[in-house]
């Protein structure tokens, strides 16, 4: 007899004594597919309840500017910068008021922690490197080390971080950074967190903060459109930042751009022509940063050939 849905299934006559006969009706075994990574990271908060996300910037606001909406959305995140905000030349200090870089850095930071108090990111899941702004680039070996600590003591499932684009030479050396230390996880038996980058870059005249990427190769970009809810949230945050204040007023609130990486060959530009952070005064040129990368490629991967490092996770 042949049941209908939800009805009780008998086996044919002839089979019944190899078999034991079924008194529950057939239930749809199927196993549901595991959640991508995509799907967790901008899916509905019972799906973002499940992992651990990582954001990791170079400078103090960086993440409020191109992910501060996303970041209010997840569960568990930790939020690391790379450097203090201040760097050493001083002008940004003094034309905030200050006269002392420490006291500056020290401000920058109070307003950011203050910013994602509002996004419910607590104190104790901030952390701060501490390297001198604009100087990023000169320690990516002690950068890419400490940072494959971190990525093994938190188990992030996921990190958002800059990409590899020539738009601010500390984003690019904190994306140098992350993909290094996923590679240095994976060699040593870990399974590194998927990676996943945000737009963000300084406007032509290093004043705005623009939440895109720069014009490069199509890829495929996620956009986080903000509603009236989450801009008004996201201009708490901005108002947060006293000494940010001229930068933020011309900078987009959003919406928040995002895209998993390609592999990248760091000991080559990421770009053809002049870099974007090749206009600043202040800035390495494209062949000092590349040797300042290759060097660090060579003291992190002494016994294998240089190669492309691309998004590990899975």
């Amino acid at each position: 007899m042949r049941g209908g849905k939800g009805e009780l299934q008998l086996l044919p006559a002839k089979n019944r004594g190899r078999w034991p006969l079924m008194t529950q009706s057939v239930r749809n075994t199927t196993r549901r597919r595991p959640r991508s990574a995509h799907a967790k990271l901008f899916g509905t908060g019972d799906l973002n309840r499940t992992m651990r996300c990582s954001v990791i910037v170079a400078h103090p606001a960086d993440e409020v500017v191109g992910a501060g909406c996303l970041i209010s959305k997840l569960v568990d995140v930790t939020v690391l910068h790379v450097t203090d905000g201040a760097p050493r030349n001083m002008q940004d200090a003094k034309a905030a008021g200050f006269s002392e870089r420490s006291e500056y850095a020290r401000a920058r930071k109070e307003e950011c922690l203050a910013a994602l108090a509002i996004a419910n990111v607590p104190e104790n899941r901030v952390i701060d490197l501490e390297v001198t702004d604009q100087c990023a680039s000169s320690c990516l070996a002690d950068l890419t080390k400490t940072i494959t600590t971190f990525l093994q003591n938190s188990a992030a499932d996921i990190v958002v971080t800059h990409p590899y684009e020539g738009g601010h030479p500390d984003h690019d050396a904190t994306a140098f950074a992350i993909h290094a230390a996923t590679r240095l996880l994976k060699q040593n038996g870990f399974k590194p967190p998927v990676l996943f980058e945000m737009g963000l870059h300084p406007a032509n005249d290093f004043k705005a903060k623009v939440p895109d990427f720069l014009p490069g190769a199509e890829r495929e970009t996620t956009t986080l459109l903000l509603d009236e809810r989450a801009r008004e949230l996201k201009q708490r945050m901005f108002a947060c930042f006293e000494t940010q204040r001229d930068s933020l007023e011309v900078s987009p609130i959003g919406p928040e751009k995002f895209r998993q990486p390609l592999a990248y060959d760091f000991s080559a530009p990421p770009q053809d022509g002049k870099l974007h952070y090749e206009k600043f005064e202040w800035a390495p040129t494209r062949e000092q940063w590349q040797s300042l990368a290759s060097q660090a490629l060579a003291d992190l991967f002494p016994t294998t050939e240089t190669e492309s490092v691309g998004n590990q996770g899975s």
